[in-house]
């Protein structure tokens, strides 16, 4: 092998070990950022959960009329064949011909 050949290995085989070193060092780093971002999650949920709780205790009064509205029944509106033959409707009349 020539000089200029061993010399273009060797940077080459400096280049792959350089690139493998800085991926290994991001992939820790990463894992190290992941493990932080999980402990601050889960931090988060916790704090959450505990004002739900203190909201939940605080407007007792509104969620149980909340929850007993929720159990009235609500009324639906009434088919094109029932609004045609109700007597009460506009829509039994609208057809009708008045002399």
């Amino acid at each position: 092998m020539t000089e200029l050949q061993e010399m273009f290995l060797f940077c080459t085989f400096i280049y792959y070990l350089f690139k493998g070193s800085v991926f290994v060092v991001l992939y820790v780093a990463l894992v190290i950022v992941e493990k932080h971002a999980r402990l601050r999650q889960e931090q988060i949920r916790k704090m959450l959960r505990e004002k739900r709780a203190e909201e939940q205790v605080k407007w007792k009064v509104a969620y149980d009329l909340l929850e007993k509205q929720k159990n009235i029944p609500t009324t639906k509106p009434l088919s094109l064949s029932q609004l045609v033959n109700n007597p009460n409707s506009f829509t039994a009349y609208s057809n009708t011909k008045t002399a």
